[in-house]
Order: structure tokens, then C-alpha cells, then sequence
């Protein structure tokens, strides 16, 4: 059977919190949807709470798929294991932490085949334990005008905020690099818009995105992981630069700036160290990516002069102060 959507969610150490995404999905309003759970070799009891909330809602059933790993193998093959078992008109993702709105697919659906378009996104939530922010995409109707935001940093790359037609994973064959589990939303998401022929956006917010706490933000925290992070980098600049030749250089560093971005939202010397000898060729351009608000550039500026004391001081006054108060 062919579905609508197929809707993927790896699955992996969420016992504690995988129930409210299951009655978020299974829910919803949209009906002509299968569910891809994929075990990737989770050591809990995560998926027997995926079973034990689908026995709420016997309807669906017939439209679950539960996959195993063998072993552990990470997201980025998760979502590989997904996609090779999807059949539907679409694909999305949703982590299994996070939550979605009863009408999110409905309306990114109907949006889709209203227009005939490959790329249909949407707002999302950003959910704290106490708090939640509203969190939106600029809106933007080209596909080559989205790919530059994104390079840019100013249209963010998180998959679950998309519904792409299926055909654009097939005929491009595009898969994640397995093992690079950090920044395989960026490089597959960018390759997506680059062979997307249309896109539309639905200023609503239909996705929430838990995070337990602001300060938790971080994305990179260690050499380790930049250096996973570099495995999608390196992979999406061979990319561009093969498929828009000599056009998007300023770009790229761009994005290399904002994958490194967030070792710097940290009161740890070392990650400064690390995002200098990280990338350095695109510090260059620090100061020429006007999408970026002056705070993020000036910050920048300062971890490439080694001025780590504003740094710090940065990171202690809004992040750990003000957004852990305001955001708890």
C-alpha cells in the first residue's frame, strides 16, 4: 500500500518520554499515513511503550512498521533504515522526544498538494520544562532563495519542520552518511532544496521541540564531536561546489561559522580552542553574513582574537542568566 506520508522516528534511549510523541502521531487528524519506528537497538524499554500506546489506538495498526538494528548504528542510519522502507508520497521526521500539533500534517499536506509542492514547512515550539518560545522560519517562495538562508544560518535546518516529496530522496538518491550523527539534518536538508523544484511555508507553529533546559542548548561541546559535524560539512561543500560551481563560496563559510557557532555558547575555554582550529578558513567572513544578528558576529570576533573573557562573559550574562530564567 502506498501512503500520503510515511513518517519516520528513530527510536533510541526515549523511554521517558517517547508516550507523548506516540499519542501525538497516532492522534492526529491526517489518516492516510504509515509510521516507521525504527529500534535502533534501543537498551530500554522504549519500544514497548511504543506498542503499549498502539494498543490505544487499534486503527492504526495496519499502518505501523516496527524496524530493527541489530546494534546500535545511530540516527543518521536510522533514518537510512526509514527511508528505504517508506512508500509514501512524502516523507517526515519526527524525533521521539518531541510532539506534534493533531492538525500539523493535515495542513502541511493539503498546503502540498494544493500547489503541487515538492517542499512544504512550517514554525515550530521550542518547549521547556515550564515555558515554551515561539520559534519561526523566514519565509521565503524560491528554492535557491531558501538554499542561501540556510547556508547563511538564518533559515534553520531542522528536518522534522518539513514535508518533502518522497521522489526527491529516490531520484537523487539522497541518504545520510552513516555514522556522522551530528549535522545530518543540514546535509541532506540543503541537498533537498537543491533538486526541489518548489516550496511553501505555513506561518504557524505545528511542531513543539523539547528542550529540558536553555542552557542546554549546546549543540557541540567537544573536539569528538566537530569533528563528526565535519564529516556532513566537508560532504555538503563538495556537494555545492560540484553541483554551483565558483557561486557560493561566501556562502559556505557561512555555514561552517554556524556549525561552529555553538561552541562558543559555553563557559569552557577548551571549546574556544576547539572552534578556532575548527574552520579557521571562514573566519574571514565573519563580518559579511548580515543575516546574522551584530551579537553573533561580534562574539565570533572575539573567539578569533582570543578574546575568551567576552566570550564568557557573553555566555554567563544571556544564556546561563537571562535565558535560564526565562526559559526554564
Amino acid at each position: 500500500m502506498n501512503y500520503k506520508i510515511s513518517i519516520i522516528i528513530p527510536v533510541y534511549r526515549v523511554e521517558n518520554y517517547i508516550s507523548c510523541c506516540c499519542r501525538s502521531l497516532f492522534g492526529m487528524r491526517f489518516q492516510d499515513v504509515e509510521y516507521l519506528f525504527v529500534n535502533d537497538a534501543t537498551p530500554d524499554g522504549s519500544m514497548a511503550v511504543v506498542e503499549s500506546i498502539l494498543n490505544e489506538y487499534p486503527h492504526r495498526k495496519a499502518h505501523v512498521k516496527l524496524l530493527a538494528h541489530p546494534k546500535n548504528m545511530g540516527v543518521a542510519s536510522a533514518r537510512n533504515t526509514g527511508l528505504e522502507a517508506a512508500t509514501g508520497e512524502y516523507i517526515a521526521f519526527v524525533d521521539a522526544d518531541d510532539w506534534i500539533e493533531e492538525n500539523m500534517f493535515e495542513k502541511l499536506y493539503q498546503r502540498a498538494e494544493a500547489g503541487h509542492f515538492d517542499i512544504v514547512g512550517c514554525d515550530w515550539y521550542l518547549e521547556f520544562e515550564t515555558s515554551k518560545r515561539y520559534m519561526r522560519q523566514p519565509v521565503y517562495e524560491r528554492t535557491s532563495d531558501c538554499l542561501k538562508a540556510m547556508l547563511s544560518g538564518e533559515m534553520r535546518w531542522f528536518l522534522w519542520a518539513f514535508l518533502i516529496r518522497r521522489g526527491i530522496y529516490v531520484k537523487n538518491n539522497i541518504r545520510f552518511l552513516d555514522g556522522a550523527n551530528i549535522g545530518e539534518d543540514m546535509a541532506v536538508l540543503i541537498r533537498c532544496f537543491s533538486f526541489a523544484r518548489s516550496y511553501r511555508h505555513i506561518s504557524e507553529a505545528l511542531y513543539h521541540y523539547v528542550k529540558s533546559n536553555a542552557v542546554s542548548m549546546t549543540a557541540l561541546d567537544s573536539k569528538k564531536q566537530i569533528e563528526i559535524v565535519k564529516r556532513n560539512v566537508d560532504a555538503t561543500v563538495s556537494f555545492i561546489r560540484s553541483r554551483y560551481p565558483n557561486s557560493l563560496e561566501q556562502e559556505l563559510d557561512f555555514l561552517k561559522l554556524n556549525v561552529k557557532f555553538s561552541l562558543l555558547i559555553s563557559d569552557n575555554a577548551a571549546n574556544y580552542e576547539v572552534w578556532n582550529i575548527s574552520f579557521p578558513e571562514a573566519n574571514r567572513s565573519i563580518w559579511k553574513n548580515a543575516k546574522q544578528p551584530f551579537r553573533n558576529r561580534l562574539l565570533q570576533w572575539s573567539a578569533s582574537h582570543r578574546y575568551y573573557w567576552i566570550v564568557r562573559g557573553y555566555y554567563n550574562i544571556l544564556f546561563k542568566f537571562v535565558y535560564g530564567v526565562l526559559y526554564r
